[in-house]
């Protein structure tokens, strides 16, 4: 998944650069849920309706573009199982004209059919694609103050950081710290009803993106809150059931409590680095043959099949141009190590590049 991520950002970058004029550039994005049938029959009347178009060079541009669509289109048998996108276009570059013809098969379903000419190419679609669609909510909570964060495939997103507040406590004895105990724990029960609205109004409405929300911060706090914050049920399900003890509520706790994530969530993706990782570390500390690290073992090991997979940190793009074309044709398993994690950090330090081996 990471490698088809890549290659379809590096296509949606160079789609991006190329600039028409007016009619000239042709998006049509059929969902596999079209037959593919009505979208022939769709291009063809699209290709007579055309004959409207008052510029003659406006009019050959998208008659020339739909025409070389409905070629492919009659070409397939039927839509591929995500769909199919296609971006036909007329650069016109120093007096000369550029045919541009890109059919993008993506890794995930095309949502809806589209269909638009204009002077770029509509990417929306596509850029969605390349998004991590888990969404891990990490919530810190301590007396009086809350911070959220938003964790994306492996990388983490401050949301809010606020501060509520609420009286100290107080060394008198008697009726007075009595009742002084009250209003602090009435101002706590509110602070915790504060929170639990922040977390509806943030998430009720994308709920169904919620994969779960990781309670951290003062461990003591952050149970009270479940207790007596009355969270909307539907978020109260999605807790895990592992609160993260963190000492810091601000956005260096939403890194430590992400460093956690790993341990608590199962189904992440920075799970699956983690345990990427720490595999590759056990075989390197029993002197295994099957680990390789720093950029000219690996691309030897690449070069010759053997890489079962390859770890690489996010801010080696220089280095992922060389490695790719031997990624596809080795089948090699491509992870995107984020920088911002423990494991991403380790593999830093060992120059950001390693691999587990086939043999």
């Amino acid at each position: 998944m990471e490698a088809e991520r890549y290659q379809l950002r590096k296509k949606i970058r160079e789609l991006s650069a190329l600039q028409g004029r007016h009619s000239s550039f042709t998006t049509i994005y059929v969902p596999p849920t079209k037959s593919l049938t009505d979208t022939i029959s769709f291009v063809r009347t699209e290709i007579a309706a055309a004959d409207n178009i008052k510029s003659k060079a406006n009019r050959k541009n998208v008659q020339d573009n739909l025409t070389a669509i409905l070629s492919e289109l009659t070409k397939i048998g039927e839509v591929p199982k995500n769909g199919i996108a296609f971006f036909f276009g007329i650069l016109e570059e120093g007096g000369t004209n550029q045919e541009i013809r890109e059919i993008v098969l993506p890794p995930a379903p095309i949502s809806q059919f589209i269909y638009i000419c204009g002077r770029e190419f509509i990417l929306d679609e596509l850029e969605s694609m390349t998004q991590p669609k888990s969404l891990v909510v990490i919530v810190l909570i301590e007396g009086g103050k809350v911070t959220v964060g938003y964790l994306r495939g492996k990388h983490i997103e401050l949301v809010r950081d606020e501060d509520f507040y609420i009286i100290g406590k107080t060394r008198a004895g008697g009726q007075s710290a009595k009742r002084y105990l009250r209003i602090r724990e009435e101002k706590m029960h509110e602070f915790f009803k504060y929170v639990a609205k922040i977390l509806g109004e943030l998430l009720l409405d994308n709920i169904e993106n919620v994969d779960a929300i990781v309670l951290g911060g003062n461990t003591i706090r952050a149970q009270e809150f479940l207790e007596k914050g009355g969270l909307d049920f539907r978020l109260r399900e999605k807790v895990a059931e592992t609160i993260i003890p963190v000492s810091v509520i601000d956005e260096t706790g939403l890194f430590q409590a992400m460093k956690e994530a790993s341990r608590v969530l199962k189904e992440t993706e920075i799970f699956a680095e983690r345990q990427a990782w720490d595999a590759f570390m056990e075989e390197l500390m029993k002197g295994q043959a099957t680990v390789a690290y720093g950029q000219e073992e690996v691309l030897q090991t690449l070069r010759e099949g053997r890489v079962e997979v390859l770890m690489l940190i996010e801010d080696h793009t220089d280095l992922m141009e060389e490695l790719m074309e031997l990624v596809v044709s080795t089948k090699a398993e491509l992870l995107i190590f984020s920088s911002q994690t423990e494991s991403g950090a380790q593999l830093k330090a060992f120059g950001g590049v390693a691999a587990k081996l086939r043999w």
